[in-house]
């Protein structure tokens, strides 16, 4: 492909082949020129984006315990349209070494949290 660009380059700078010189008007008559009357008028009215969603906000969950009945407050991060909605608990389920998973979600966007609960009660949040 590039040996052949450079040969018609050659080819044009050497006058060996000529390239016939073609104005706007001609093209007009021949029925060649864009379907829009001006090259510059915008091609859509519409905006190319949207608005970015507002930024995640921080709640904090009252958990409890299963195995204990333990209540402890877990801070999370979730979609700002969700903040003022209470989460229900979606599962409960036996982790690795002696942890308990509990999922929490949000009906009203499908956000889910997961809240790790260690065997000496400390509580890790996955986002």
């Amino acid at each position: 492909m590039k040996l052949s660009a450079l040969l018609a380059a050659a080819l044009l700078c050497s006058g060996l082949v000529s390239v016939p010189f073609v104005d706007a008007d001609s093209t007009a008559e021949a029925g060649l020129r864009h379907h829009r009357s001006n090259c510059c008028d915008p091609c859509c009215a519409e905006p190319c984006c949207t608005p970015c969603p507002p930024p995640p906000v921080e709640v904090s969950l009252c958990v409890v315990d299963p195995c204990t009945g333990c209540a402890q407050e877990v801070c999370v991060t979730v979609p700002a349209e969700c903040a003022c909605e209470a989460p229900c608990l979606a599962s409960c389920r036996p982790g690795c070494f002696g942890r308990t998973v509990l999922t929490y979600r949000w009906a009203c966007c499908d956000h889910c949290v997961d809240v790790v609960l260690t065997k000496h009660g400390r509580a890790i949040v996955r986002d």
